[in-house]
């Protein structure tokens, strides 16, 4: 019980630490390289259907 109480805290740190702002950077970079992903995908469906 302390050991799964002490996972979880370690894993949901405080706002003023700063292994939180990584993780939130982290984050973004996902978002964008999925956004990139997807418009590739995108623009070569569009090239196959046009020609």
């Amino acid at each position: 019980m302390i050991l799964r109480h002490r996972l979880r805290k370690s894993f949901n740190s405080r706002p003023g630490l700063p292994g939180r702002e990584s993780e939130r950077m982290t984050r973004a970079s996902n978002i964008i390289l999925v956004m990139m992903a997807g418009l590739l995908v995108i623009l070569a469906a569009l090239r196959i259907f046009h020609g």
